[in-house]
């Protein structure tokens, strides 16, 4: 909105009619994501009639999805609800309409109109505007910013004469730009003064590997490059750059940042920051006690100002509350900055270029880091599959401490935690963030569930989750049981099922039959020679050890990265089963069903119950798909961690066995 000295020839202030809370004018200016939220909750804590005056002539719209229109989308099917719905809900919606000036002395705004409009609250969402960068030729026509319906809209008229393009700007916004340029068939070049890509958010290793990410797009990256003029060049543009190179393009888009919308704030002199935005207390409200500010154009305590549509969105919100009657606070939390470039997902979650410890898990096509600072858990940023985003932007949030276990197996997994429970939603904490860019949590969904919504589509209504990005819509058809019920079979269930039933049967007769009589006479066939011969009994002892070796080793490909992809897993699992059987069969030979006594009898007992945990685990395995899953896993995990545990007392046993047979 820009700023103008008020009209001479003003109208009387039009004073808009109170409502039940003491009968108070509430005006709003703005009409963007932020707005139109506290419109939402507004209406849902009846907060009675309220302006808002708009200075674009639609209603509010997602702008996240902006790049959505060069797909074909149309604009209206960006609206956040159309005019008519602000009409039914009591809230007088005036589109078109620029506000000049505020004059605190009347509790009046000045319309560019020459209109005054009196007010008793005064909400100031004016969000922010594209930030051209200071340089000569920031303003020649066909010099874009990518902000707005309008300028999407130029920018489309002029891609269609266009064949190459220069986005300045390698952060979130730029890359979004750049994305959509290329997608219009325009060669594309995506200039970053800084050393690598969104540089303020991801370290070296993780810049290096979004721009590889991102050329394998067809875009063509420039980093280290600081644009110094642009001038005209024919029909198009020529960019000139510090280091002495240019570059010639038909067209330039600006996207290299935001500015907050706080001039009429400045020009009425009500307290801003010095990087700009309105410094508002916890509860939204300004240096003048009548004015509060939300999103973009607002700095919250502690210096903060929202970038993203979450802080603004819990802005609105605490702020409805305040107006009616209600305790709330904005309290800033650490939200997730996410991108996606043709199918990576590029998530920063607090710091990580601070000092610290930084752990880094790099796989094919993946790249995870996380920040630990004093043990705890201050920075992640994920690169390639980010579907646990939410269990990692709890852990920053909370500053949870990081475990040796966890350290360990984030540094071979990628994830401090066991994969099953990240996987499985319904067992995230219940603060857990599922929607990233609402803040909303699996607790709050959950809640939701249980009170009758079973879509997808019922939860985001309820909780606002789902309705920016809507990259968290599959978590929540998994909370809401939108996915299929019934879980797949795991591979190969039935011949795991049937040979850990094997193993269970020779364990029991190596305990409940005894020992396997003797031959009656020299003329008998004599199987005690397997138990007595001296030499017979080396060979069925060091062929059981062997495969009790080979049994231990078969689960180090789940363990070692480096054996992480040979072969199906499936069928090392398998294949671990029937070493169990092939071991119990050794014993056999090696024993004849005799237990023995002391140690002899200690280490039978123990391969005997690891024979027998290993199976049950197994067989849980095999029967998942028929059980309730988070019962399934519990069972799984503990028959499992059962069977890892009695390994470590079998090497102990078995070398003091091989020791006293050689000594005595």
């Amino acid at each position: 909105m820009t700023h103008a000295s008020p009209a001479t020839n003003a109208l009387p202030a039009s004073r808009p009619e109170g409502g039940r809370h003491g009968a108070r004018r509430v005006v709003m200016l703005g009409n963007g994501m932020a707005a139109h939220r506290f419109c939402q909750e507004w209406v849902r804590r009846s907060g009675g009639p309220l302006l808002v005056l708009g200075e674009e002539k639609v209603p509010a719209y997602d702008r996240i999805h902006l790049t959505d229109l060069f797909g074909g989308k149309l604009p209206q099917a960006l609206e956040l609800a159309p005019a008519v719905w602000y009409a039914q809900n009591g809230i007088d919606l005036r589109l078109g309409t620029p506000v000049t000036a505020i004059d605190r002395e009347k509790s009046e705004v000045v319309l560019q109109s020459g209109e005054r409009i009196g007010y008793d609250v005064l909400l100031l969402a004016t969000g922010s505007k594209a930030r051209r960068l200071p340089i000569p030729g920031a303003d020649l026509p066909g010099v874009h910013v990518y902000r707005t319906l309008e300028d999407l809209e130029m920018i489309r008229q002029r891609a269609e004469f266009s064949t190459r393009t220069a986005v300045l700007g390698g952060g979130l916004l730029g890359m979004e730009a750049a994305r959509a340029l290329c997608d219009l068939g325009l060669r594309t070049h995506l200039i970053e003064a800084a050393s690598g890509l969104m540089t303020r958010q991801f370290g070296p290793d993780a810049a290096e590997f979004l721009q590889q990410r991102v050329q394998s797009t067809g875009i063509h990256v420039l980093t280290g490059c600081l644009t110094e003029a642009i001038t005209r060049e024919n029909e198009g543009f020529c960019l000139t750059f510090k280091d002495g190179r240019s570059l010639s393009v038909d067209m330039v888009v600006m996207a290299a940042g935001v500015e907050p919308r706080d001039e009429l704030a400045r020009a009425c002199n009500l307290r801003t920051g010095v990087r700009g935005g309105v410094v508002v207390d916890e509860k939204l409200r300004s240096s003048d006690p009548k004015i509060y500010a939300i999103g973009e154009c607002a700095q919250a305590h502690g210096g903060t100002t929202a970038g993203f549509a979450a802080p603004g969105f819990e802005m609105a919100a605490a702020l409805a509350e305040h107006l009616t009657g209600g305790t709330g606070r904005y309290v800033p939390v650490e939200h997730p900055v996410r991108l996606k470039v043709m199918g990576c997902d590029a998530v920063a979650i607090g710091p990580v270029r601070e000092e610290g410890e930084l752990l880094t898990y790099r796989e094919r096509g993946s790249l995870r880091q996380v920040l630990v600072q004093n043990g705890r858990i201050a920075g992640v940023a994920l690169l390639g599959d980010a579907t646990d985003a939410g269990m990692f932007q709890t852990a920053v949030q909370k500053r949870q401490r990081l475990w040796g276990l966890q350290r360990s197996r984030f540094l071979k997994t990628g994830r401090p935690w066991r994969k099953s429970g990240a996987d499985e939603v319904n067992l995230w904490p219940a603060g857990a963030a599922i929607c990233q860019c609402t803040g909303v949590t699996r607790g709050v969904l959950s809640q939701a569930v249980a009170g009758g919504c079973v879509t997808v589509e019922a939860l985001c209504a309820r909780t606002g989750a789902g309705t920016v990005c809507g990259s968290c819509r599959p978590l929540l058809a998994r909370i809401c049981g939108s996915e299929p019920a019934v879980p797949l079979p795991a591979r190969f269930f039935r011949p795991l099922l049937w040979i850990c039933l094997a193993v269970l049967l020779l364990a029991a007769a190596t305990w409940v039959l005894g020992p396997l009589p003797l031959a009656g006479s020299v003329q008998a066939l004599r199987l005690d020679t397997f138990w007595f011969d001296s030499g017979v009994k080396q060979v069925t002892g060091y062929t059981l050890l062997a495969f009790m070796l080979l049994g231990m080793a078969l689960p180090l490909r789940k363990r070692l990265r480096r054996l992480a992809k040979l072969g199906d897993y499936t069928v090392w699992r398998l294949a671990h089963t029937l070493v169990g059987v092939f071991s119990l069969v050794a014993l056999t030979a090696h024993t004849g069903f005799r237990l023995g006594f002391n140690l002899n009898k200690i280490l039978m007992l123990n391969v005997l119950v690891l024979a027998v945990t290993g199976s049950f685990a197994g067989g849980v395995v095999a029967l998942s798909h028929r059980l309730v899953p988070s019962h399934g896993r519990l069972l799984q995990n503990g028959w499992t961690l059962l069977h890892t545990l009695l390994c470590w007392p079998l090497f102990v046993l078995v070398l003091f066995h091989i020791l006293t047979v050689y000594r005595y």
